[in-house]
């Protein structure tokens, strides 16, 4: 049995959800109240609960106050915030204070009730449309990024063919005598490709060369 107290300073919304609520088998609602002060009165008279389903935007306690405020009085019972404001910044904040889920008010009833049963194993939850909007600005950033123009540098074939035998761990009078190159120059050579690609040594030199595809 998962005991619910409903927190709203809407009438009618609690009405609603605690009419919802009580549909299901295993749920009840314990108490509903307009604040998350009226909510430390109960927890006062000794009311038990296992979710606090709460309003963030309240008079006198909003809901990341009411987290708080159970944290300071060492209340275990996890808050789930039902809100109208949509914006994953407000979600944020949410989970930052100790909330366990965050759902729009438009949320489903099917999709309210797995919430419920998530929190109540311990994990938090994300209204699916959040994660939808969350999913589709990340996807939007990772695709400006594959527009941005890459840092490309142009090579000559020398270089490039000391760039490989670099990578493959040749010393410098090695590469010197595959390329039938003085071991001077060679020296000379990488010493101008760790200023060119603006690396610090060998290592850096290889590890930036892989990343942008001058070598495999």
């Amino acid at each position: 049995m998962i005991k619910i107290i409903l927190v709203d300073d809407h009438h009618i919304i609690r009405t609603s959800l605690h009419a919802l609520l009580e549909k299901y088998e295993g749920i009840k609602v314990v108490a509903e109240v307009e604040n998350g002060l009226e909510v430390l009165r109960l927890f006062e008279q000794g009311i038990e609960a296992d979710i606090i389903l709460s309003d963030v935007v309240m008079p006198e306690m909003d809901g990341l106050s009411l987290i708080t405020a159970l944290k300071e009085k060492g209340i275990a019972t996890k808050v789930v915030l039902l809100s109208v404001l949509e914006e994953d910044k407000y979600a944020s904040n949410a989970f930052v204070s100790g909330a366990f889920g965050y759902l729009t008010k438009n949320v489903e009833a099917d999709e309210l009730l797995f919430c419920l049963q998530h929190v109540m194993k311990g994990k938090r939850y994300l209204s699916s449309n959040l994660c939808i909007s969350i999913l589709e600005r990340f996807n939007k950033f990772l695709g400006k990024l594959s527009e941005s123009p890459s840092h490309h540098i142009e090579f000559s074939e020398r270089e490039i063919n000391v760039l490989k035998l670099i990578a493959d761990g040749l010393t410098n009078q090695e590469i010197a005598d595959q390329l039938y190159l003085s071991r001077r120059t060679v020296e000379s050579q990488r010493e101008a490709l760790i200023n060119k690609t603006g690396t610090k040594n060998s290592v850096s030199l290889i590890r930036f060369a892989m990343r942008n595809g001058y070598i495999q």
